[in-house]
């Protein structure tokens, strides 16, 4: 209240003094009165009123003294707020800017998704789409997919990263399209429609291949293990068959005749479609000037070959294996309706270009070359094994060292095995050969029955070859299988029946030989000779049967029977070479040896 009555006083007087100078004398004089009055009269009012807001001035000095202490406390606040909270919230407000910095840009980013959600939807569900098509054949809806990302992809120069992962999912959902077109090419019966749609689609995918000779190479190789597949149960069934050891039963033979007809058409059918798929599919529409042209018709070649080669030709040629190949375990009747077949088979793959006659023509050729070896050879074996197998004068101990009922006993009487029971009284058994070739057999021959049985098996040969002969087995070729098994044997037929002639000529030499050593031995330990004996004539006119009877006419009939070539002589021409002369040799050992033989007996008895 001083404090406030001091300002009053304090208060410049100024105008009032300038007012009294303004005043003239009486006016002034009058003042102080004026002045006296106005100050009771102010005192007074000051006195009723203090008396009459007495209350007021109390809630007034109270009010004033907590309003000074709260402007007091304000002061403080204000003072710690300005000089501590404010720097605090301001490292506080920035910390927080920095520390929600990510959270604000990770929900700017949200928002910004949740209003391209659509578009974003669309995106991502381009590789699932393209999956879904591809899985239910929608090839042209697939690549169309496929071909927008790639558009969505080249308008940004550096493309966002949501670009770039949905552009490797297309990617990948392109090579399951890729694979689904190659195992389509894959599956079996596939016809041409379904093929010329799978390899379109094959080059409409960019980046899959490098060119057209590779989507070729890839059509080849799908196809090919089609081939393959449809052919393999057949081929083990086969394979199985001719691996049997032993000669084959008459029910595996008709079943191995089976399954190669079947094996040869599948392969003819499978080969032919393929030719023609390739050719309407890949060379149809590339003109003669295109550098492609020659590559793809050379790869049709090569897989043509390879096919030939792969499938056909193991079945038919040993060159491909270390055994027999499955045809040689046919008989020779079963060859014509098999070579009719692989003639139609050539025939109608050469309208396409791939004609393989000639190489059919050599395998042909040689499996009659093996077939009519083996009937020979066994044969030949069924023929020998009746004969003693230590008979021979030239093994062993010496024979003149051994008592002639010794020897006797090793050899089987002639006349008890090798003459009929009917002819054994017979006193001329003497050969008087045709002029000319004839088509029957000697008639001689029925009266040796080892002969006579052996010349059935031969004669049983002739006749089947004669349903599938040919006629570069009469006269000598150059194996198609150049291994070393067959370097060496014969190529033709005269030259294998007449090594078989000369073995079955040298076992029969060597027992007529054995015969005669016993009988000599015999008179030797009995001191009479009575000239030939009975078992010494029937052996020398058995072998005469199969030298001058038999050898001539079997010869003349698988070369005039058979092929219709000139009658063979046995004398050789300008060489002393070859079966021939080893066969006539051993026709001049034995004329020269039974010629003396007979000699020495009739000077003996005389």
């Amino acid at each position: 209240m001083s404090e406030t009555l001091s300002e009053l006083l304090n208060v410049p007087n100024t105008t009032y003094l300038e007012h009294l100078t303004s005043l003239d004398l009486e006016t002034l004089l009058s003042e102080p009165g004026v002045l006296q009055t106005q100050s009771h009269h102010l005192a007074s009012s000051l006195t009723s009123l203090t008396h009459a807001s007495y209350p007021t001035f109390v809630s007034l000095y109270s009010s004033t003294s907590d309003l000074t202490t709260s402007l007091s406390q304000i002061s403080s606040s204000l003072d710690a707020l300005l000089n501590e909270s404010l720097p605090a919230l301001e490292s506080s407000v920035y910390s927080w800017n920095t520390e929600t910095a990510s959270v604000l840009a990770t929900r700017r980013k949200t928002l910004i998704v949740l209003e391209t959600h659509d578009k974003l939807r669309e995106l991502l569900d381009i590789p699932l789409l393209i999956n879904t098509c591809a899985r239910n054949a929608y090839f042209s809806e697939a690549l169309s997919l496929a071909a927008h990302a790639r558009r969505l992809i080249a308008v940004h120069s550096s493309p966002p990263l949501i670009l770039t992962s949905i552009l490797a999912e297309v990617d990948v959902a392109m090579n399951h399209m890729l694979i689904s077109l190659l195992t389509m090419l894959h599956e079996p019966n596939k016809k041409l429609p379904v093929l010329w749609k799978a390899v379109n689609f094959l080059r409409k995918m960019e980046g899959a291949f490098k060119g057209e000779d590779e989507i070729a190479l890839a059509f080849l190789s799908g196809r090919e293990q089609c081939l393959k597949g449809s052919l393999e149960s057949l081929r083990r069934d086969i394979i199985r068959i001719a691996a049997l050891e032993g000669e084959l039963s008459t029910r595996d033979k008709d079943d191995l005749v089976k399954y190669l007809g079947k094996y040869i058409g599948l392969w003819r059918e499978g080969v032919y479609d393929l030719i023609t798929q390739y050719e309407s599919i890949f060379l149809a529409n590339v003109q003669e000037g295109n550098a492609l042209s020659p590559k793809l018709h050379a790869l049709l070649q090569i897989y043509v070959s390879h096919a030939f080669k792969t499938h056909l030709m193991p079945l038919l040629d040993s060159s491909q294996h270390s055994t027999e190949p499955p045809i040689t375990s046919l008989p020779i009747t079963a060859l014509p309706s098999l070579v009719t077949q692989l003639t139609y088979c050539a025939a109608a793959l050469g309208r396409v270009g791939a004609d393989f006659r000639s190489s059919v023509a050599r395998c042909v050729s040689d499996a009659v070359v093996q077939i009519f070896s083996r009937e020979i050879v066994l044969a030949e074996k069924h023929f020998i094994s009746q004969f003693p197998r230590d008979m021979y004068s030239n093994k062993g101990k010496d024979p003149s060292n051994q008592p002639a009922s010794k020897r006797a006993n090793k050899l089987v009487a002639p006349s008890m095995w090798l003459l009929k029971q009917e002819d054994l009284g017979a006193t001329d058994l003497t050969i008087s050969p045709p002029p000319t070739f004839n088509s029957t057999p000697p008639s001689l021959l029925t009266s040796f029955t080892p002969l006579a049985a052996h010349a059935n098996e031969v004669v049983e040969v002739l006749n089947t070859l004669r349903a599938c002969a040919p006629f570069s087995v009469a006269t000598g070729y150059e194996y198609f299988s150049t291994t070393e098994a067959n370097t060496n044997a014969a190529n033709n037929l005269p030259d294998i029946l007449k090594n078989s002639l000369i073995r079955e000529g040298h076992t029969i030499f060597d027992y007529v030989k054995a015969v005669f050593e016993v009988e000599e031995l015999s008179v030797v330990d009995s001191g009479i000779s009575t000239g030939l004996s009975r078992e010494s004539v029937v052996a020398l006119a058995f072998a005469r049967a199969f030298f001058e009877a038999w050898t001539p006419w079997v010869l003349n009939a698988l070369a005039v029977g058979v092929f219709g070539l000139a009658e063979i002589n046995l004398q050789p021409e300008g060489t002393n070479e070859g079966s021939n002369s080893e066969l006539f040799q051993l026709e001049e050992d034995w004329q020269r040896w039974a010629q003396d033989a007979s000699t020495s007996n009739a000077s003996s008895v005389a």
